[in-house]
């Protein structure tokens, strides 16, 4: 039982729970269940049928998307207090992204049975779900605005920031930031060749910025590496 609670209050303190009101956070947190996963393990893939909400608390997720012609790849890292899967809740849709644990994560899942409870009971609980989604479009719409950046060095330190969580702001107490990627992948996120994506990394680590290690780059000093991007 204390797991849960702990879980339930990393969900409460950050993310999208946390600006709705209580009432419904209770409804949410009192019909939730709290899974673990391995890393690797797929949470839903891309395409998959429409299911449940799924709450991230600890751990972290590789976020994959593809369109069309495009496979599947890591488009996005979630930490803590991220939630997902409320499109597919919503529409009855097929999922329309993939979610895989990179280390070892928990997860608190709200089944989409439990969804038509709490919308049944409350029709307004349609506009807080809404709000996740809002949250996503706020992440691409900033993934596509960063693309624009013309300097490469900008372009790849945005996506860091993006992808630790960081942005916008530092949260509070989060003095570092892991995140579980490839330089393969930041190479492709941030539309620049493999071996730019590495001088780049490489001079972002000798300032002490970052600090890199097999599939992880660990931010060090995020607020210095928003300052760069206003240079």
């Amino acid at each position: 039982m204390a797991l849960v609670e702990t879980a339930k209050k990393v969900v409460i303190d950050k993310g999208w729970l946390s600006i709705t009101p209580p009432s419904f956070q209770r409804a949410v947190l009192d019909r939730c269940l709290l899974l673990t996963f391995k890393p690797g393990d797929p949470v839903y893939r891309l395409g998959d049928p429409p299911g449940g909400m799924f709450g991230l608390v600890s751990g972290g997720l590789g976020v994959a998307v593809g369109q069309d012609e495009f496979s599947p790849y890591i488009g996005h890292f979630a930490l803590p207090g991220a939630w997902f899967g409320e499109a597919a809740a919503i529409t009855r849709q097929p999922r329309r992204i993939g979610l895989t644990a990179t280390r070892d994560t928990q997860m608190l899942h709200l089944p989409l049975p439990k969804i038509d409870e709490i919308v049944t009971d409350d029709p307004m609980a349609w506009r807080w779900l809404a709000l996740v989604t809002v949250g996503h479009l706020d992440t691409a719409i900033s993934a596509c605005d960063d693309l624009m950046l013309r300097d490469h060095v900008k372009r790849c330190v945005a996506l860091l920031l993006r992808l630790g969580g960081c942005r916008r702001m530092t949260p509070p107490g989060a003095a570092t930031v892991d995140i579980d990627i490839r330089q393969d992948e930041i190479a492709t996120l941030a539309n620049v060749a493999r071996t730019t994506a590495g001088k780049v990394l490489g001079a972002l680590e000798a300032k002490g910025h970052i600090a890199q290690s097999y599939r992880r780059v660990r931010l060090l000093a995020p607020d210095a590496l928003r300052a760069m991007l206003r240079d």
